[in-house]
């Protein structure tokens, strides 16, 4: 899914990946911004990938990171007007490919694939624990 959503952006001229649209998705919906802290456990990524991540997307002024006034050690994660109006033109984009990845499975299928999903990810946490 991963690559297809990447060759769905690169056939478009988007230069993002998916993980950072989602992190444009997370962030379009929180109009106060996110601690990047949460931001990492929000999207299941460890700090040190989540900052790399953020810092590409901070130098393509898709985001801001500003220090918390309440606690210096925390900085808060903002959209940009850039990056809003990035969202918002691939978010169709985005839809649309979710349509045609589900075409043909029926609901039902839909929600045992999702339980066997959960269940693989819950079996690899108690893994790597």
């Amino acid at each position: 899914m991963n690559a297809y959503i990447a060759d769905v952006f690169h056939e478009h001229n988007i230069a993002i990946s998916k993980q950072q649209w989602i992190i444009l998705k997370i962030l379009s919906e929180n109009h106060k911004g996110v601690i990047q802290n949460e931001l990492a456990f929000i999207t299941d990524r460890n700090k040190a990938s989540l900052t790399r991540l953020i810092n590409g997307m901070e130098k393509n002024l898709l985001v801001s990171r500003v220090q918390s006034k309440k606690d210096s050690r925390k900085n808060i994660i903002n959209i940009t007007t850039k990056g809003s109006e990035l969202f918002l033109k691939t978010k169709p984009l985005i839809l649309n490919s979710v349509l045609k990845i589900q075409e043909g499975i029926t609901e039902d299928e839909m929600n045992s694939f999702i339980n066997i999903m959960s269940k693989i990810q819950l079996n690899l946490k108690k893994q790597t624990i």
